[in-house]
């Protein structure tokens, strides 16, 4: 599943390293002391912070790729849409990436980077957010958002249960990228040759 731009196999080295930060993290977190409180708060936060950069890395990459593949042939999108994707992140190369902030526009961002993917690859994938674990996604988004946005100290704090929603709703955002990945796959089969498919690998959350 190559694209001029950007290919699938990018994508996967990219949530492999990402992930792997977040993994050391969490390592770090285990191999703390329970005497340490000061060194679990921050790993706490940096395994907070590791997974945030995992699923934003992903959500541009997604977006970045339905942007450049929006003037193929066959590529359908509306006014409405074309002009949310080039104002969800600023692809101009002299400039930075505008940030997500903000917790409905981050859970709407994830959404709209999984839909604008499937469409350039003529999927009908839809992220399943009436799943229970969308729950565990939003509230990775209020975490997201006390972090950013902290007007007490006490507000940066991630607590162990954070931990277990960040852990959980992370590994359930990746799966479905696996499921969007392989669902744009089978709708990329005709005319391709098995040198040119490119299977989502497994991930170890």
């Amino acid at each position: 599943m190559k694209d001029n731009t950007i290919s699938s196999e990018d994508f996967w080295i990219l949530i492999r390293r990402l992930n792997g930060d977040a993994q050391r993290c969490l390592t770090a977190l285990h191999e703390t002391s329970d005497d340490d409180e000061e060194g679990k708060s921050f790993w706490r936060r940096m395994y907070a912070r590791a997974i945030f950069a995992l699923i934003d890395g992903a959500t541009y990459r997604m977006t970045f790729h339905a942007y450049a593949a929006r003037g193929r042939p066959g590529i359908s999108f509306s006014p409405g849409e074309l002009i949310a994707l080039e104002e969800s992140y600023d692809f101009n190369e002299d400039r930075e990436p505008v940030p997500l902030f903000g917790t409905i526009r981050s859970l709407e961002q994830i959404r709209f980077a999984f839909e604008v993917f499937a469409r350039v690859h003529d999927s009908p994938y839809l992220l399943p957010i009436h799943e229970q674990e969308w729950i565990l996604v939003k509230q990775m988004a209020h975490i997201r958002q006390n972090l950013l946005f902290c007007r007490e100290p006490e507000a940066i704090e991630v607590y162990d249960e954070n931990v277990d929603d960040l852990l959980f709703g992370s590994k359930w955002l990746v799966e479905r990228m696996v499921d969007l990945m392989e669902s744009c796959l089978e709708s990329m089969t005709d005319g391709m040759s098995e040198s040119d498919m490119e299977p989502p690998p497994e991930i170890v959350m």
